[in-house]
Parts: structure tokens; sequence; C-alpha cells
């Protein structure tokens, strides 16, 4: 039973490496790319297009952040509200974390 989890999370960790070295790569060929897509426009492939687009900038808050605004400017109760029927629903997420160990 060990060893055979052992198999499992030595793989897992082994495409995790992988995935993240694909990822810097892919992050590196689009800032190669993204001065002459936004020169010279859309490029259309067999396999895909690469075009270069802009979007406004935007913040995203956390539960806490969003629940003190709303208990500053509406009132505890109403937070407390929100809180317990929104944002404390369904089951919890049942996930398998995979920490890498950088060399």
């Amino acid at each position: 039973m060990i060893d055979e989890m052992k198999t499992i999370a030595t793989e897992l960790i082994s495409v995790k490496h992988q995935i993240r070295a694909l990822l810097l790569k892919e992050k590196a060929l689009k800032d190669e790319i993204k001065p002459l897509v936004k020169e010279h426009g859309q490029i259309k492939l067999e396999a895909g297009k690469v075009y270069y687009g802009e979007s406004k900038g935007g913040s995203t808050f956390s539960r806490v952040e969003v629940l003190d605004y709303i208990r500053d400017s509406y009132g505890d109760a109403l937070a407390e509200q929100i809180d317990d029927e929104c944002t404390k629903v369904g089951k919890p997420r049942e996930t398998v974390y995979i920490q890498l160990t950088d060399l």
C-alpha cells in the first residue's frame, strides 16, 4: 500500500514538474511573440491562432474583505447573513495538494 502510494506520488510530482516547465516555456514564448502580434496582428495556423488582446485591470477581493466592507457599510447583521447564506454553502472541497521542492 505504501509502495503504491510512493509510486503514484513520485509520478504526480514528476508530472507537476513537467507542467511547470511547460508553463514557463509558454510564458517565455508569449513574451517573445507579443510585440510581433501587437505590430502585425493575429496569425492563423491550421492548429489554431495567436492573437493579442487587452483587458481592463481588475481586482479580486477575498471573502473577508467583502464581508468587512458589507459590515462597515450595512452592519453586522447583513454581513453575518450573507456569510452564512452565500459563502458557507455546499460540501467542503476535497483537494490533493502538490508542493514541489525546488532544487
